[in-house]
């Protein structure tokens, strides 16, 4: 997690964290691994993206490392762990239930098909300030 902090410009085009470049980068994901249909909800404190299928099937460690993404090319990776790193709350959901993977108990409000294969939501808070 501090190679991410410390080096959060390589990262975001405009140099620190942006949710919605963040959310982009997380639906090119599920396309990419072969999701048709990719929506991005925002209800204000919270971004969703969700898809029809489970584009992180057998990657759940997506959340917790740096997870090569070779399907995007040599040195991807996939982003989720980006949004562990600099939002404030980040929860997951696939037709077995939902997940808290950072922050408190407070889930997104946003209407979630459950039928979906998966979703990934995170505030658009940041958890710390940048690292300079």
């Amino acid at each position: 997690m501090d190679f991410l902090l410390e080096n959060e410009a390589r990262f975001f085009r405009l140099g620190s964290y942006d949710p919605i470049e963040l959310a982009g980068m997380i639906a090119t994901e599920a396309l990419t691994l072969g999701s048709a249909k990719v929506l991005i909800q925002s209800d204000g404190e919270w971004l969703t993206v969700t898809a029809e299928q489970d584009w992180l099937h057998d990657r759940e460690q997506a959340f917790s490392a740096i997870t090569p993404f070779p399907q995007a090319g040599a040195n991807s990776m996939l982003a989720e762990i980006l949004a562990v790193a600099f939002s404030t709350g980040v929860t997951t959901a696939t037709q077995e239930g939902a997940k808290l993977i950072k922050g408190d108990s407070t889930m997104p409000t946003p209407e979630i098909d459950r039928s979906a294969g998966r979703s990934v939501s995170f505030m658009l808070r940041r958890s710390s300030p940048p690292v300079h």
